[in-house]
């Protein structure tokens, strides 16, 4: 066999290896908490990849993580935590238990017990474009807002402070939200009334906020909306870095392609036999499922 007939047989077995999604777009099963936390790194991690390969010179981009209490990561409904580690102390003294009048109002703190337990721990990974000829100064912050940011909590109020101090510099914003669930982060009420009228009916979006204007005593940000719906490809955007500097393209569809393609979703991770959460409306659902019978994704019914 000669080189010029292995070449076909790889591409054949590569084919073969792609497990693509079934929707065209996002997928809404990895909304759900269960999934989310390792779309959420492969996505990061992707789109880092991507835009080393595609920024100019010597722009260059770097995948960074803080961390978040998923103490709200699940959509409203309550949830039981057992921490690892509890720190109980005694406050007070115990009553004695017998019955007694109170003829005057008590002053004494009754007593109680302190317990100081750890919330779960989330990594958030982000991505941050930064030029090297500006000691390594940040151009471009990518966020990708996760579900502690979208509900009430310490994690929202530390990302819209983030969200306010980027917006206030000269560092450009992109926020990509795949989350139908939860209250997204604007900076004002008008911005996000715009927002949710002209992306209604479309749960993703996609926020590319350009620097300030480069003009005296003047604070303005250009937002650029995309919105998308459950049955549309994501976006391609263009990356904002600097003035005079061409803004190359980001195709998001390709990159959760990719993620799609390796990631452990189709091999056995999600059981699409089961709703997806947060639950579709009754007419996408008809339609979701469609699609999964389609790829030979559901259980069949006897």
């Amino acid at each position: 066999m000669d080189c010029g007939e292995i070449v076909p047989t790889v591409r054949c077995l590569r084919v073969q290896c792609l497990m693509p999604s079934p929707f065209p777009g996002m997928d809404p099963w990895l909304e759900s908490p269960s999934q989310w936390g390792d779309f959420h790194h492969r996505f990061a991690t992707e789109l880092s990849n991507r835009l080393n390969s595609e920024l100019p010179q010597p722009y260059y981009a770097k995948l960074e993580m803080r961390g978040e209490v998923g103490l709200t990561f699940d959509w409203g409904r309550p949830r039981h935590i057992v921490p690892d580690l509890a720190i109980v102390r005694p406050l007070g003294r115990p009553s004695s238990g017998s019955a007694t009048a109170v003829a005057d109002p008590r002053v004494e703190i009754s007593f109680s017990h302190e317990v100081e337990f750890p919330g779960e721990q989330l990594s958030h990974y982000f991505v941050e474009i930064r030029d090297p000829r500006q000691e390594h100064r940040l151009v471009t912050l990518i966020e990708i807002l996760s579900p502690s940011n979208k509900r009430p909590g310490a994690d929202r109020l530390a990302y819209a402070k983030k969200q306010w101090d980027v917006l206030s510099s000269n560092c450009h914003l992109i926020e990509i939200d795949l989350l139908r669930g939860g209250e997204r982060v604007f900076p004002s009420e008008s911005q996000a009334a715009h927002v949710a009228w002209l992306s209604e009916g479309r749960p993703y979006v996609v926020l590319v906020n350009r620097a300030q204007d480069q003009v005296p005593n003047s604070w303005r940000i250009k937002t650029q909306l995309f919105a998308v719906g459950l049955r549309e490809m994501l976006p391609v955007i263009s990356i904002p870095l600097g003035p005079e500097v061409a803004e190359p393209p980001l195709d998001l569809q390709y990159i959760f392609q990719r993620v799609y393609d390796t990631g452990p979703y189709r091999r056995g991770a999600v059981d699409y036999n089961a709703p997806p959460d947060p639950p579709l409306e009754p007419e996408d659902a008809i339609w979701a499922e469609e699609l999964l019978r389609h790829a030979g994704l559901l259980r069949a019914t006897a």
